[in-house]
């Protein structure tokens, strides 16, 4: 598509026309010069060659002016899903059987995640007591993984309980008025619900009516250190309900997995990186070329002419 930029500097064609094509009360004649006078005759088109050049000039340089482009209109797409990650931020995720502890390497592993998924549109919710959106879906991977680098658990007040129901109940309506194929959960959480006005199995089938799988990581090793008469013991960890995240995942078409040590994390997010890919449109865009320069170029190799000629060279003389 052919468009002008700034299209107000055609007024100026009018002005140039009559300018340049008024009656002068003065004949005159043009010649070349003194010595071949005698060669024009004054009825002579030839000097009209420079005013001509000038004039097209002046005409060019109006349309260099009103910024010619040509705007041709792109549409992007990418083979994608949408997916909101639901991070628990609870005191327990400082527990430091991952290097440094349960938080950081998840905020690490994530962010690798997401690095991968360059197609697709992330969300962040966090929740511990109580839930909220941190960053609605977007294709913005950088800024995402910004943010959840400064992630914290002090960012969730009540980080002394585990909302469940909650977080995935906010992640739901992230995704719920997505028009992608494919919308998933990925639940991320190292304890069992105690929290919050929704419980775990209703935001669950609140999700398989909305088409939302949902993807639970269960994170914690199998055993934990405690201290015991100067030293330390092992015991079993029972803290994750692992019955309870198996159950949402099996409603959805989803899956569980459990981050029990680092390799164990790590391949989760491989898994996960596998999942099916629907095609969903990124955004739109208009590219423009832009045409002035050749104009105004031409414009001034028409002037430098047209001026030689006007002049130099076809002298007007009373």
């Amino acid at each position: 598509m052919y468009k002008f930029q700034d299209p107000y500097f055609f007024l100026l064609i009018p002005l140039i026309v009559y300018l340049f094509f008024r009656k002068n009360k003065n004949s005159t004649l043009t010649v070349p010069s003194i010595n071949n006078i005698k060669s024009y005759a004054f009825k002579s088109k030839k000097y009209l060659i420079g005013k001509y050049l000038i004039f097209i000039s002046c005409l060019l340089m109006v349309v260099g002016l009103a910024r010619p482009q040509i705007v041709s209109e792109h549409k992007i797409k990418k083979e994608g899903i949408d997916i909101v990650v639901a991070l628990d931020l609870s005191k327990s995720m400082l527990q430091e059987d991952f290097n440094p502890n349960r938080l950081e390497k998840s905020k690490e592993l994530l962010s690798q995640f997401i690095s991968k998924r360059t197609d697709d549109r992330i969300g962040l919710v966090i929740f511990g007591g109580d839930a909220y959106t941190k960053i609605p879906l977007t294709f913005d991977t950088n800024m995402l993984k910004d943010v959840i680098e400064k992630i914290d658990v002090n960012d969730i007040t009540s980080n002394n309980q585990t909302a469940i129901g909650m977080g995935v109940g906010v992640a739901i309506n992230r995704l719920k008025d997505s028009n992608s194929k494919s919308k998933v959960i990925i639940l991320m959480t190292d304890g069992e619900n105690n929290s919050g006005e929704l419980s775990p199995m209703d935001a669950t089938k609140l999700a398989k009516n909305f088409g939302i799988k949902i993807y639970t990581i269960g994170i914690g090793s199998y055993e934990r250190n405690i201290p015991w008469f100067g030293g330390v013991r092992k015991i079993k960890n029972n803290e994750l309900d692992e019955n309870l995240l198996n159950a949402m995942a099996k409603e959805t078409n989803g899956q569980y997995f459990r981050a029990s040590d680092e390799k164990s994390f790590a391949n989760i997010f491989d898994e996960i990186n596998k999942l099916e890919k629907t095609e969903v449109e990124k955004q739109e865009f208009l590219q423009r070329e832009e045409l002035y320069f050749n104009f105004v170029k031409t414009s001034l190799l028409f002037l430098i002419v047209g001026i030689f000629l006007e002049f130099l060279i076809f002298i007007r003389i009373p």
